[in-house]
């Protein structure tokens, strides 16, 4: 077996590009080059470190919507019974807050917004909060 110097990928002897990468693989075997002193010891996978999911076009955004909703939830019910009205309203500035720093789209900021107040809303009505 070739392994692949770039990601670590097993390919068949005698294969010129690794499956997985498509990197040229060497002509001589590991064995070989560890034997002549030529080896030398690459990271393997070092360029599959985690990256950041995108999102697509289209996708809405309903993990910054629930988010926003179980956040809104729990603050008013906790600032409303510390503060009343007044708390309520810090909570939904909080809310504002979020839901603007965590869309990945800032121009559906505002969609986002409502729909994790009408969440809340529902999720408060279900439970009885």
């Amino acid at each position: 077996m070739v392994y692949c110097p770039r990601c670590g990928e097993r390919n068949r002897e005698g294969s010129r590009f690794c499956r997985n990468c498509g990197t040229l693989l060497e002509e001589k075997p590991l064995k070989s080059r560890f034997i002549s002193g030529e080896f030398r010891e690459t990271p393997v996978r070092e360029d599959l470190r985690a990256k950041p999911r995108e999102t697509s076009r289209g996708g809405f955004e309903w993990d910054t919507v629930i988010m926003g909703a179980v956040i809104l939830v729990i603050l008013t019910v906790i600032l409303g019974r510390l503060m009343g009205l007044l708390g309520v309203l810090a909570a939904m500035i909080i809310l504002l807050i979020y839901v603007s720093s965590a869309a990945r789209r800032k121009s559906s900021a505002p969609l986002l917004i409502i729909m994790a107040i009408v969440t809340a809303a529902a999720a408060s009505a279900l439970f009885g909060i």
